[in-house]
């Protein structure tokens, strides 16, 4: 199955005199329906979270305060984001392999497409890699 490549999406922002509202609620919202919600915080300086990939998950993650970058790989190639407004969120497709660094001040809020089943995880990246390789072979 194809999925398109990590990317940033826009969420809608309603500003008023109470506050500022923000909502994936529109044509523009989740690009799948979330089965789980967690939050990354308090972590150290320098840490790195992540380094690993899906079989089938779908992620979105957005920043709730602080700054998060995100590098991923996939068979389209590998990039680097920037998370650091609520605002915006990153789309992360199966078979991304993606290593997570935040600020120790950061609130890193993920929304997925399953629940979790520890057996959907690649945490082996040179399997991951051969993985990948098989599939841009086979296109």
């Amino acid at each position: 199955m194809n999925y398109p490549a990590p990317h940033l999406l826009s969420f809608k922002q309603i500003n008023n005199v109470e506050g500022i509202l923000i909502s994936t609620q529109d044509e523009k919202g989740l690009p799948f329906t979330a089965k789980r919600v967690f939050w990354v915080m308090d972590t150290t300086a320098n840490s790195e979270r992540g380094g690993h990939a899906h079989h089938t998950t779908q992620e979105l993650m957005t920043v709730l305060r602080g700054t998060v970058r995100i590098e991923t790989e996939t068979t389209q190639g590998t990039d680097s984001f920037l998370l650091d407004a609520p605002t915006m969120g990153l789309y992360i497709p199966p078979y991304c392999w993606i290593k997570v660094f935040p600020t120790p001040d950061a609130i890193l809020c993920c929304m997925a497409s399953t629940v979790y089943d520890e057996a959907d995880y690649m945490r082996d990246y040179p399997e991951f890699k051969n993985i990948i390789q098989q599939q841009a072979t086979s296109k």
